[in-house]
């Protein structure tokens, strides 16, 4: 009785363990940020549900490198989604001589990648691995406004 009472929880564990290694999300998206072939170094790409719904957002790592998470789990729901990067360079001064917030340093990527009205990054994100490469460029698109 005791051996067959061991093998049962030993099998729940194992069960619950594994039904618990797939995430909250059926997608995850990673990729790299470029802004005219070169890597952005910083900065914040987020993914906008065309539905409705919370926001993903990835920091740009050093190398242009990204990794979308929603809240604190990684990954997100798939379906369509506007993107858009927001880079800036770091201030030359870390802090404001009487202690307040220092405003952001010079903008990296150009205003309408800020922006999901005029960033013109759309992708339709399907369940499992997605790899979405962010290439920006310095000139709009023609027919866009730079404003």
């Amino acid at each position: 009785m005791k051996d067959r009472c061991f093998r049962w929880g030993a099998f729940s564990l194992l069960m619950a363990l594994a039904g618990g290694c797939g995430g909250v999300y059926d997608a995850t998206v990673s990729g790299l940020v470029t802004l005219d072939g070169t890597p952005v170094p910083r900065g914040t790409v987020t993914f906008h549900a065309t539905s409705g719904g919370p926001a993903a957002y990835a920091p740009i790592q050093e190398n242009g490198s990204y990794t979308v998470r929603t809240g604190r789990e990684g990954g997100l729901p798939a379906g369509e989604y506007e993107v858009t990067v927001t880079a800036n360079e770091v201030p030359a001064d870390l802090q404001s001589k009487d202690g307040r917030p220092l405003p952001p340093g010079k903008s990296i990527t150009p205003i309408w990648y800020r922006s999901k009205d005029t960033s013109g990054l759309k992708f339709n994100v399907e369940r499992g691995r997605n790899e979405i490469n962010l290439e920006l460029t310095s000139q709009p698109p023609a027919g866009r406004n730079p404003r």
